[in-house]
């Protein structure tokens, strides 16, 4: 009967590894007229408003730095150089999106 115990914290284990993996961060980018408009949720398709939202450019200068809104969205607009996005939902939690993964950007946009 030794095993119950170690049987049973591989059950606690799983369990509370669920929401850990069901939580992590996704975003999808499009250009809206001269606005970039990102929309974040959670891989379980939970919202993700509130989670920091950093927008910089290859130097790493910020261009901007913001909260998703009630929505989840972040409307910035389109910088004049090459970008990318930092969605950080918390320690080990990031997704990153380049200009180049931006729906309706092309690459001439950026020479």
């Amino acid at each position: 009967m030794k095993f119950v115990p170690r049987f049973s914290a591989l059950i606690v284990t799983l369990l509370l590894c669920g929401p850990v993996i069901a939580h992590t961060p996704v975003c999808r980018c499009e250009l809206t007229g001269s606005d970039i408009t990102c929309t974040g949720q959670f891989h379980d398709g939970s919202a993700a408003n509130g989670v920091a939202m950093t927008v910089l450019d290859y130097d790493n200068t910020i261009l901007k730095h913001s909260k998703l809104d009630a929505h989840s969205r972040l409307t910035f607009p389109q910088p004049t150089r090459p970008f990318y996005i930092i969605m950080d939902a918390g320690p080990g939690e990031m997704f990153e999106v380049d200009w180049k993964d931006v729906q309706g950007l092309t690459p001439s946009t950026y020479p």
